[in-house]
Formats: C-alpha cells, sequence, structure tokens
C-alpha cells in the first residue's frame, strides 16, 4: 500500500510530512520514558520480520490483484505502540532508501497511513478487543486478526480522504475511488489479519510473557535472545525463499489507482542502485537477484533498528538523575 509520487499533491505531501515529524519525535519521546531492556532486540527482530513480510505479495484469486503485510497491529502488539510506530517508520525509509518502494514527497503519508494509522489505532482496537474477549490465546487471536483488518480498512480510508483533500474539483469520481480501496483492502486485510494471528499464536507458545499472558508455559525458546535469533532467522528465510515468489500482480493501491484512472499520476525517478528489489550484478538471476537484495534490506532494518533504540535507551540512561 505504499503511495507513489504523483499521488499527493504538496500541501497534503507538506501536512502529513509534518504530522509524521510529530508523531515519531512523540513515540521517541514515550519510548525513552517506557523503554525496557529487550525492547532493543525484540524492535530489531520485528521490523526485520515485518520488512521481509512486506516483500511478499499474497494474490487475491480470483483477482489479479495482490496485498502484503502493513504490520502496524504486528509491531504493536509485540513492541508497544511507540516502539511499533518507530519500527514501522524505519521499515519504510529504509525501503524508500535502497529500493525506491514508494515515494520521496509522499513518505510522510505512507508513514501516517501504516506507521501511525496502523500502529496507534491498530493498537487502540486490539487492547479494546482484548479488553473484551479476554487475554487468554482465543482472545487475543481474534483481537489481533479484527484489530489488524480494520487497521487495513482505516490506512485505505485515509488514503482517500489525502487523495481528496488533493485533488478535489479535478473531476475524478471519489466515491468510485473510495469503494474500490475499500473492497480491495477489505479481502487484503484478511490476509494481514491471518498472518498477524498466526505470528502472534506462535508467540503466545514461545513467550506469553510479551503479550501479557500467563496461559502458555515458555519452551525451549524461553530466553528472549533465543527468541529474537529464531525470528531474525524467520525474516531472513522469508526474504530469501519467500520474496521471490511473490505476486507480480499489482497491489490494492495500484490495482485501484488503474481501475478508477489515477495511476497515470504516479512519476517514478530510479536513482538507486537496489531499485525495486533487484541487483544489478544479478539481473540474469531475478530469484536470486530478489534473494540477495531481500537479505541485505532484512540485515540494514535489523541494525538500524537496534541502534536507534540503542541511541534512545542511552539517552535516558544519560538522563536519569544519579543517585
Amino acid at each position: 500500500m505504499h503511495i507513489r509520487d504523483g499521488f499527493l499533491t504538496p500541501d497534503v505531501c507538506l501536512g502529513t510530512g509534518l504530522l509524521a515529524v510529530g508523531a515519531l519525535a512523540w513515540s521517541v519521546r514515550q519510548l525513552r520514558n517506557s523503554l525496557a531492556d529487550r525492547t532493543v532486540p525484540l524492535t530489531g527482530m520485528t521490523a526485520s520480520l515485518i520488512f521481509a513480510g512486506q516483500m511478499v505479495n499474497f494474490a487475491l484469486p480470483p483477482l489479479p490483484v495482490s496485498g502484503h503485510l502493513l504490520g502496524g497491529v504486528l509491531a504493536a502488539a509485540l513492541l508497544g505502540p511507540w516502539a511499533g510506530c518507530v519500527a514501522i517508520s524505519l521499515v519504510l525509509i529504509i525501503q524508500l532508501a535502497l529500493f525506491y518502494d514508494g515515494g520521496w514527497t509522499v513518505l510522510g503519508a505512507n508513514i501516517v497511513n501504516m506507521g501511525i494509522v496502523g500502529t496507534w489505532g491498530g493498537y487502540a482496537i486490539y487492547t479494546a478487543l482484548r479488553n473484551l474477549l479476554g487475554t487468554e490465546r482465543r482472545g487475543t487471536l481474534i483481537a489481533a486478526f479484527l484489530a489488524s483488518w480494520l487497521s487495513v480498512m482505516a490506512a485505505a480510508t485515509v488514503f482517500c480522504v489525502e487523495f481528496w483533500l488533493s485533488h478535489r474539483g479535478q473531476g475524478y469520481d471519489f466515491s468510485r475511488i473510495f469503494g474500490v480501496m475499500v473492497f480491495l483492502h477489505c479481502l487484503i486485510g484478511i490476509g494481514e489479519g491471518l498472518i498477524t494471528a498466526m505470528v502472534l499464536g506462535f508467540v503466545l507458545v514461545q513467550r506469553p510473557d510479551l503479550l501479557g499472558s500467563r496461559t502458555a508455559a515458555p519452551t525451549v525458546l524461553s530466553g528472549v535472545g533465543r527468541f529474537v535469533f529464531a525470528g531474525i532467522i524467520a525474516a531472513l528465510g522469508v526474504a530469501s525463499f519467500l520474496a521471490p515468489f511473490a505476486s507480480e500482480h499489482s497491489d490494492g493501491l495500484e490495482a485501484a489507482a488503474e481501475q478508477t484512472g489515477f495511476s497515470d499520476l504516479g512519476t517514478v525517478t530510479k536513482v538507486l542502485l537496489l531499485d525495486e528489489y533487484q541487483i544489478p550484478a544479478l539481473k540474469d538471476y531475478p530469484g536470486l537477484s530478489t534473494a540477495v537484495a531481500g537479505i541485505i534490506g532484512t540485515l540494514v532494518v535489523l541494525a538500524a533498528a537496534w541502534a536507534i533504540v540503542a541511541l534512545v535507551k542511552q539517552s535516558r540512561m544519560r538522563g536519569s538523575p544519579k543517585v
């Protein structure tokens, strides 16, 4: 659901950019005040897993459309809304900087839609549903599925508002754009919910304490270090073995743009070496090229997330009064 340059006007890009900066600053501030020791490795693992997951577009048969994980509720459930927002935003920034996935002018809008609406809004829904359904396994997984589905729908709706603010009075059929976006992302949200519930189901078996549950006993992966290591290996596995087989159909936003007549607004500027998750030296081996690009991206996200949260932790320690 990455918005391309050209879809939104400069004033909307500026507004969403300022909102994204403010939200990230607030998230970092809140994270600094609530940072736990395990947050550093968990944030790196979660960000790398979501990066790899977003590379795998899944088909929506019989439609020639695909979707991919957004990861807002997954990040927020594992990390909380503040670290979750930072993790998703970092993924979006590195996707753009390394692979030109998204657009420079619309980076703020992408962070708002996926990083803020997805994590803050998704976490609020997830928490409310868990309070209603209970924190045991069944209640947690149902809450995760529904919150994930609703977060995708909310992100699609927010894009429609941004597009309307950008192009009102220009002859676009906004009701049709909204209808197509909501319909396609209603289906994509099901995939989002299933993936989120599946991952959190594994977490409930291995480390139920990470989700505030006491109903499942930790197994051999009970240590945070082992759990994080397993997550990183899973992320690298997804990037290596699943990403090369991702659906080639347009994702929900691109398909909606094609069906409703605004795809021609998008602009593409090819300026980066790893454009579109490919390694130039491996252009004759597209599957291998995607896998190598995915591994590089996953490791960069992992290192960057660790570094950023570690810096936040150090700044808090420096600011703590001496006893």
